[in-house]
Order: C-alpha cells, then sequence, then structure tokens
C-alpha cells in the first residue's frame, strides 16, 4: 500500500473526507476542528479590535482581580 500526503483547503475538508470515503480510501486524520463557531471568532474579532481602538475603557488584569470580590 502507498501513503500520499495531501493539503486541503479548510472549506473543502468534510467534502474531501466523504469522496475519500466513498471511494473506499482509508483515511488517517489528525484534523483539529475548530473549537469556535465562526460567530464566535467574528464576536472575538470584534471585541479585539474594540480594545485595540479604545484601550483606556478596558481594565488591565491585575485592576480588574483586585475590584473582584470572592467569597
Amino acid at each position: 500500500m502507498q501513503q500520499l500526503t495531501i493539503n486541503v483547503p479548510d472549506n473543502k475538508i468534510a467534502f474531501f473526507m466523504d469522496l475519500a470515503k466513498n471511494l473506499g480510501f482509508t483515511i488517517e486524520s489528525n484534523i483539529k476542528e475548530n473549537i469556535l463557531s465562526d460567530r464566535q471568532i467574528e464576536l472575538v474579532n470584534e471585541a479585539r479590535k474594540q480594545i485595540e481602538e479604545n484601550p483606556e475603557s478596558y481594565l488591565d488584569w491585575e485592576e480588574a482581580r483586585k475590584k473582584l470580590k470572592v467569597e
């Protein structure tokens, strides 16, 4: 048996995996799926942009930690 390594674009991986399976190929996969959805990634990027544009409106971790009341 021969081995072949290929690079598949992220947006085509599901199609390719289905195709390979239907053709009877054996696939050894170390694919890591996104933990976050596309919408969640978009929200994180928006928050990062807001922090970059207006950093004075946010507390750094040490200041925020001092203000937290831990029971």
